[in-house]
């Protein structure tokens, strides 16, 4: 039987957070492997690149195209994380600098609540 990883989330297909996201390209991930652009929030730092859509550039009709390689921000990435760490309150104020999209905040309350 195969371990589950503590970051296993039941997306069920969800891709809130591939939509209008900054994904961080962190000391463990190889920039050369990815497409990328500036980090708005990060000077210096790279992130994923965006389609014209504003999602992930790597975000297909049927969800990420590149699962299996994505980076460690994406692999770690938890909306009920996010969820439990912020009022309603700060993620409006976060929602509204385009830092983090509280649909990504509103899933992991509903995945806490056991809604699919």
């Amino acid at each position: 039987m195969l371990k589950k990883s503590p970051f296993d989330v039941p997306c069920n297909g969800c891709t809130r957070c591939c939509k209008g996201d900054a994904v961080r390209l962190l000391p463990e991930d190889d920039p050369s492997k990815y497409k990328t652009e500036p980090h708005p929030y990060r000077e210096g730092q790279l992130m994923l690149a965006h389609a014209e859509s504003g999602d992930c550039f790597y975000l297909g009709p049927t969800g990420c195209v590149i699962h299996e390689t994505k980076p460690l921000m994406c692999r770690q990435m938890d909306c009920r994380r996010i969820a439990k760490t912020f009022t309603y309150t700060e993620i409006r104020k976060l929602d509204a600098k385009g830092a983090v999209p509280i649909a990504i905040w509103r899933r992991g309350k509903d995945l806490m609540k056991g809604v699919k």
